[in-house]
């Protein structure tokens, strides 16, 4: 496997050092994956951008990362899952909700079981989708809603193919949500 750097504002390449220096601003820390995504300033843009697209959406920080928890667990990111737990709880999601989905179990909020589930279903590209997609609707989400749950899901995506291809080491800030798939 290549060896990928985990880098520093001040040893990323020239057009990623601004990114990661706002990012740290942003969430008081470099996590490790963007710091890895750092070698492509491109990718890291990309990321970030995205990332900032779809808060400025119209789905709440706390579906936004159960959706993205349910993503990670499904594609079996621990890094994803820690990372996204931590995010979630410190956005209001309950503890009972984040443990929810972590497990694969039913949330009791039926809007964030509708998007956990959609997520998944997704993420699986199953035939079930339109049924999900309906029981978004179902639960008082918009059509633009729904394909702004497409953005967010794109985002865990993206953040486990690198966790997949570079082995991106769990930030210590992450640590209290560690997660690691059972049988």
């Amino acid at each position: 496997m290549p060896d990928f750097p985990i880098h520093t504002s001040e040893s990323a390449p020239r057009n990623s050092q601004k990114l990661l220096s706002g990012l740290k601003e942003q969430v008081g820390f470099i996590p490790n994956l963007a710091a890895t995504m750092a070698e492509s300033p491109t990718l890291l843009e990309a990321f970030l951008s995205l990332r900032s697209v779809v808060a400025a959406g119209t789905l709440d920080a706390v579906a936004r990362e159960i959706i993205a928890i349910a993503v990670a667990c499904e594609t079996a990111c621990s890094y994803c899952v820690a990372a996204h737990s931590t995010f979630g709880l410190k956005s209001g999601a309950s503890p009972s909700s984040v443990a929810a989905v972590r497990s694969g179990a039913a949330l009791s909020d039926p809007r964030l079981e509708a998007l956990a589930r959609f997520a998944r279903a997704v993420v699986h590209r199953r035939n079930d989708v339109t049924q999900r997609t309906q029981e978004l609707l179902n639960v008082g989400l918009t059509p633009p809603q729904v394909l702004e749950a497409l953005a967010e899901i794109s985002i865990p995506v993206l953040a486990s193919s690198v966790c997949q291809i570079a082995s991106v080491k769990l930030d210590d800030a992450f640590q209290p949500q560690a997660w690691a798939r059972t049988a």
